[in-house]
C-alpha cells in the first residue's frame, strides 16, 4: 500500500539518513540571507555549513532572485534600528516624563529624582546605540556576501524565459484556485507579475533538477505556511504528501523538507567541523524566529481592526438605510431592502467571527504548528 501513498508516510531516520546519502541540498532566500543578518559568530559558523554542503549545494534562479532582493533590506535594515531604536526609545520616555511632569502632590514619588534617573536613563541608552552603531561590521558582512556569491558560483539554475513565466502564471493561477502546493497560500501578494508565483518557480526547478541530476532534493526552508508543509493537529510530520507525489511523478526522484534550526541539528551529526557551534546558531535563529512572529502578530493585527472598522462602517451604514434615519439615502426598492438586510446578517456574523477569535487569544499559528526535532527522527 506504501507504494500507492508514497507521500502518506513520513521518513524514517534510516530513510531520512539514506537520502542525505546522494542528496542536493537547496537553502530558499530567507536561509541565505540568516548569513548576513545574525552576529559574527553565527555568521561564520553558517557559511562553514554552506562550505560543507558545497559539493552537494545548489539553488534555483528564484532564489537568488530573492536574495538579492531583499539582502539591501537586510543590510540597510540593521544600520538603521540605531536611529530608530533611539527615536522609539525617546517618544516613549517622553511621555513617562510628561506623566511625571502631571502628576500632583504624591507621598512617597519624587519627580524630579525620577525626570533626572530617566535623562540618565535615556542618555546611556543613546550612547550604547552610538557605541554599537560606529562598530557596526559593513565590511564583514560585504565580505559574508563576496563568500556566499562564491559558494553559489556555478551552482545556480537558469533564468525562466517570458514564455515560460507567462506559460506559469496560467497554471499558477489554477493551482492556487484548488489550493494545489506550493505556493498558494501567496495568492494575495501583489508586489509585482510574477512575485506571488515565487514558490511555485521555486518547486518546478527543484522537479527539473532532480529529474536532469537523478538525485533527490533536500529543501532547506524558514516557511512554516501549510503550502509546504503537512501539518496534523499542529504537529509537522514532513512536506505535503501532494508534493512528495508530485514530485515523484515529475522526477522519479524523492523529496524532503526541513526547517533550518532543525537541518542544523542533522547536519551536526554529519559534519563534525560544525558541531561546536550549533548551539550558538540555534539560539541565534530561535531569537529571530521569536522577533518575526512578534512582527507578523502586530502585522497581522494592524490589517484586522483595518477590516473590523471597515465592516463596521458598512454595517452602519446599512444600519442607517434601512431605519431611515435622517442622512439615510432615498427609499429604496423592497427587493434591495431585502438584500441590504441579507448582508448586514452577513456582516454582524464575520464581526462575531473576529471577536471571538480576538476573545480566544490562540497562540501564533507557527507556535501551534511547531514540532520538536524528535518528529522526524534523525538522519
Amino acid at each position: 500500500m506504501r507504494d500507492k501513498y508514497p507521500g502518506w508516510y513520513p521518513k524514517s531516520s534510516v530513510e531520512a539518513s539514506a537520502l542525505w546519502d546522494n542528496a542536493i541540498f537547496v537553502p530558499d532566500a530567507n536561509v541565505l540571507l540568516h548569513c548576513l543578518r545574525h552576529p559574527a559568530a553565527v555568521r561564520e559558523e553558517l557559511l562553514r555549513l554552506f562550505d560543507a554542503l558545497k559539493e552537494s549545494l545548489w539553488i534555483p534562479y528564484q532564489v537568488g532572485l530573492e536574495f538579492h532582493r531583499n539582502r539591501l533590506d537586510v543590510e540597510l535594515g540593521a544600520q538603521d534600528a540605531y536611529d530608530v531604536l533611539i527615536k522609539d526609545q525617546e517618544a516613549t520616555i517622553e511621555k513617562a516624563r510628561e506623566r511625571l511632569r502631571q502628576l500632583r502632590a504624591h507621598p512617597t514619588i519624587s519627580v524630579p529624582k525620577e525626570l533626572a534617573a530617566l535623562d540618565m536613563f535615556s542618555a546611556d541608552f543613546r550612547a550604547r546605540m552610538a557605541a554599537s552603531q560606529a562598530s557596526h561590521p559593513t565590511e564583514d558582512i560585504a565580505a559574508a556576501v563576496t563568500r556566499l556569491t562564491q559558494l553559489l558560483d556555478g551552482r545556480i539554475g537558469d533564468k525562466w524565459k517570458p514564455e515560460q513565466l507567462a506559460a506559469l502564471k496560467k497554471e499558477g493561477e489554477d493551482r492556487y484556485a484548488k489550493k494545489i502546493p506550493p505556493g498558494y497560500k501567496d495568492a494575495k501578494k501583489d508586489a509585482g507579475e510574477f512575485d506571488k508565483y515565487g514558490d511555485l518557480i521555486i518547486w518546478k526547478d527543484m522537479i527539473g533538477k532532480a529529474k536532469a541530476d537523478k538525485r533527490p532534493i533536500i529543501f532547506i526552508s524558514d516557511d512554516a505556511k501549510e503550502d509546504w508543509w503537512w501539518i496534523h493537529k499542529g504537529r509537522k510530520l514532513g512536506p505535503r504528501p501532494e508534493l512528495i507525489e508530485e514530485f515523484q511523478a515529475g522526477s522519479d526522484q524523492d523529496f524532503h523538507i526541513y526547517e533550518f534550526g532543525q537541518f542544523l541539528r542533522f547536519a551536526a551529526e554529519r559534519f563534525p567541523e560544525i558541531q561546536a557551534g550549533v548551539g550558538q546558531v540555534e539560539k541565534s535563529l530561535q531569537e529571530d524566529e521569536r522577533a518575526r512572529r512578534k512582527q507578523n502578530e502586530v502585522a497581522e493585527a494592524i490589517e484586522t481592526q483595518a477590516k473590523v472598522r471597515e465592516l463596521e462602517d458598512e454595517r452602519d451604514q446599512i444600519v442607517t438605510v434601512l431605519s431611515g434615519a435622517p442622512g439615510a439615502s432615498m427609499p429604496i426598492a423592497p427587493v434591495d431592502r431585502s438584500a441590504l438586510r441579507t448582508r448586514l446578517n452577513e456582516l454582524s456574523a464575520e464581526l462575531e467571527s473576529h471577536q471571538r477569535r480576538h476573545e480566544e487569544a490562540p497562540s501564533s499559528p507557527i507556535d501551534r504548528a511547531e514540532v520538536s526535532a524528535s518528529t522526524e527522527g534523525s538522519p
